[in-house]
């Protein structure tokens, strides 16, 4: 006789297809997947974001109820199956088609890649791996590759690389960095974005990205050493309960020592002359500056304070949070 735990056991469990999307810091991972997301017609994508710093701040930039935050570390250095085991709770509550794993800038994709070779059957068995996709910054892969092995090392174990921000990059720009991905990658399976494209191209893009692999992948391994080599890395989150005066901020963001790497937030930035208010979003990536009005959906995720999160090498925590206060505009408002 078959029990209905036999039953559920005998089973053929769904089969969802997985994406690892790797790339480094302000690569534009969360744009693409705010594209993808944004597009019609997709199927319902589940998607896992893991963030460097203790607040989150790109899960609240993705439309959809389907995400899930992962902060305060980096995936690669989760043990055991907590990650996984987290991934398909949300497969199974989005009622996901698709699951991609949108990795902290900082992985490095090889320890992610031996967690999951070493999945249990109960959980393996619910996952085809469709590949690494690693997003590069036309305009900061090169310095991206000197400064940090994490880098490197996601565009070498990569099976398809995607090229962002080609709009802002020139035809010399894009040749460099062709010749820097034939250095690093034994893949030459890319395409390229830019902040027009279309809905189609877009979709076009998921199609390529999750299509099955044409043969299992010999992927080189890196050399071995500690997690995370090189200069020790950190984040310093802050937290804003206060606006912000336009101007002093964006000199900060401007005069920012070379040793941050990334900075993202949310803050709410004061008009004196109009006496309000508004929730601005927050992206600086390489050597550009982005400062947008933020949507009504961000809004609504965000709530009254704002957040910045700085993540870079031998950060001091104390002059940013002191240079960030010289930002406030309290005195103003009060007297409002």
């Amino acid at each position: 006789m078959v029990t209905p735990s036999d039953a559920e056991e005998s089973a053929t469990p769904i089969v969802t297809p997985l994406l690892l999307l790797t790339g480094f810091l302000g690569s534009g991972k969360t744009t693409l997947l705010n594209r993808l997301l944004s597009s019609p017609g997709h199927p319902r994508i589940g998607v896992v974001v893991n963030e460097f710093g203790q607040v989150g701040i790109d899960g609240k930039l993705l439309p959809g109820t389907g995400i899930m935050e992962l902060a305060n570390g980096c995936v690669c250095c989760v043990k055991g199956t907590e990650l996984w085991e987290s991934a398909l709770e949300l497969v199974d509550r989005a009622a996901a088609e698709v699951l991609i794993v949108e990795t902290s800038g900082l992985v490095e994709p090889q320890a992610l890649l031996t967690q999951y070779e070493l999945l249990p059957s109960r959980l393996a068995d619910r996952l085809s791996l469709r590949g690494l996709l690693c997003v590069v910054d036309a305009l900061f892969v090169h310095e991206a590759v000197h400064r940090r092995p994490e880098a490197k090392q996601q565009i070498e174990l990569a099976d398809r690389v995607l090229i962002s921000k080609l709009d802002l990059a020139s035809a010399d720009d894009l040749l460099k960095v062709h010749g820097l991905l034939d250095s690093l990658s034994a893949t030459t399976d890319r395409v390229g974005v830019s902040l027009g494209s279309t809905d189609l191209e877009i979709a076009e893009v998921l199609r390529w990205a999750m299509a099955p692999l044409a043969k299992k992948p010999v992927r080189p391994r890196p050399a071995s050493g500690a997690r995370h080599g090189g200069t020790q890395l950190s984040a310093v989150s802050v937290r804003l309960p206060f606006p912000l005066l336009l101007l002093p901020l964006r000199r900060l963001l401007d005069e920012l020592p070379g040793d941050v790497l990334r900075a993202k937030g949310f803050v709410w930035l004061y008009d004196p002359a109009r006496k309000e208010k508004t929730l601005h979003v927050v992206q600086l990536a390489g050597h550009r500056v982005e400062l947008t009005a933020a949507s009504d959906e961000v809004r609504a995720a965000t709530g009254e304070d704002g957040a910045l999160v700085f993540i870079g090498e031998r950060l001091d925590e104390s002059w940013l949070r002191l240079r960030l206060s010289a930002c406030a505009a309290t005195l103003l408002t009060k007297a409002d």
